[in-house]
């Protein structure tokens, strides 16, 4: 299912890039699509690990999501650096 929203969303991501509806020159688009890619990797995450724990793999879904908030605490930090350097 996962795969399937996927291929829909990168899809979907193509046809928005392609159709010039985003332009990636503007500070304010890219942080959209940041937001967009972080948002269906947050969804996958969450729904993996709760998944992992259904079957009974609690503490590798605890290390799964504390590794993924410590990812996107690094590219928080990242993103803001770098917005902070082109102001």
């Amino acid at each position: 299912m996962y795969g399937v929203g996927g291929i829909i969303f990168i899809l979907g991501m193509i046809l928005v890039l392609k159709s010039c509806s985003l332009d990636l020159k503007r500070r304010h688009h890219r942080i959209w699509l940041f937001i967009l890619f972080l948002g269906f990797a947050w969804y996958v995450v969450i729904h993996s690990t709760v998944s992992l724990a259904a079957l009974g793999y609690e503490s590798a879904s605890a290390v799964i999501i504390l590794l993924f908030l410590f990812i996107m605490a690094f590219l928080y930090l990242v993103v803001t650096s770098m917005n902070r350097q082109e102001s």
